[in-house]
């Protein structure tokens, strides 16, 4: 028998790792303007962001693929 919660949380790994993808499009389109606007240092850190959301997706799915069902 699955245990509920644990079912629950794979499923919202999946789901955050998928609403991360979406931020990162947003920081990626804003960090594009910013760098037509010559705003380096708002550039830096959004590829930060960025970074760091990707880093933060693959977190999500390694948890999610160590859950044992």
């Amino acid at each position: 028998m699955v245990d509920k919660q644990i079912l629950k949380l794979s499923k919202l790994c999946e789901h955050w790792a998928n609403h991360n993808d979406s931020h990162k499009e947003s920081f990626v389109k804003w960090r594009d303007i910013a760098k037509e606007k010559s705003l380096s240092s708002v550039v830096e850190n959004l590829n930060y962001a960025i970074e760091m959301m990707d880093k933060c997706t693959e977190s999500l799915l390694l948890a999610k693929e160590a859950i044992q069902f």
